[in-house]
């Protein structure tokens, strides 16, 4: 059948690029998930802040924002939990935004990164260097509690096309390892199992560790399911302890 015309609202046709990214990102960010009432000055305040975007014309932004907000967090997540996880019904005390971390590597050799990742079946990028002395610093864009297991959350904006089989996993996968986002996943797992090994007594990966969530906000609606009936536009990436300790070993100048 013929591709449906986009609504005039649709996030699809939102602008792209960093800097729409970045708008789009600041929206999830200062939006209050469990209460609408808050998103219309959450939207305002990121486009006020990451505007005017460039190319964008006179479209109606606010409501592209809006509607991907309301589309993203009413969407049933299946993370492994007992009860998919709908980020509308994740109060403020759930979450934080923007958690920063410091990984202190004072000998990270790339060669031996890339073998550790190729053993445990993960893309092995090019790394631009040959070896690492210094720190790891990054953000990530959310942390999250549900039902007991810590989740990283991560708005993706990049536009893979405009229907449901754009944003299926074959086409996610793609543009995972294109943008080297599965390293991405690893180092931010690392980075909040150390910070939950600080704060959370008795912490156990296998109880506590949720996962990365990489989520592709364009496609995430409820309407678009894949043919198992799953999301269109969720990617979860779930590390195990063993490609954790051995990261953190190659961190501290071991070996994997």
């Amino acid at each position: 059948p013929a591709a449906q015309p986009l609504a005039a609202d649709d996030i699809c046709r939102f602008p792209r690029g960093a800097q729409a990214g970045e708008c789009v990102h600041a929206a999830f960010e200062l939006a209050d998930f469990s209460d609408a009432k808050t998103w219309p000055q959450a939207i305002g305040q990121a486009l006020q802040r990451h505007g005017p975007l460039p190319g964008a014309g006179d479209p109606p932004l606010v409501a592209m924002l809006q509607r991907g907000l309301a589309d993203v967090l009413a969407t049933p997540l299946p993370v492994g939990t007992a009860t998919p996880l709908r980020l509308h019904n994740l109060r403020p005390r759930q979450r934080l935004n923007e958690l920063e971390f410091h990984l202190h590597a004072p000998q990270l050799s790339a060669s031996a990164l890339t073998r550790c990742l190729a053993s445990h079946g993960y893309p092995a990028p090019r790394l631009g260097f040959g070896q690492l002395q210094g720190y790891l610093k990054g953000f990530i864009d959310l942390v999250l509690q549900h039902e007991g297991r810590w989740f990283i959350v991560d708005w993706k904006s990049n536009h893979l096309g405009d229907t449901p089989a754009d944003y299926t996993q074959a086409r996610l996968e793609q543009a995972m390892t294109a943008h080297h986002y599965p390293l991405q996943a690893l180092v931010y797992s690392l980075a909040l199992q150390r910070w939950l090994q600080q704060r959370l007594p008795g912490y156990q990966h296998a109880q506590h560790f949720g996962g990365a969530l990489y989520l592709f906000v364009r496609g995430l609606r409820p309407g678009w399911r894949q043919a198992d009936g799953s999301p269109c536009g969720l990617h979860v990436q779930r590390p195990s302890a063993a490609v954790l300790d051995q990261l953190s070993s190659l961190l501290n100048g071991g070996h994997a």
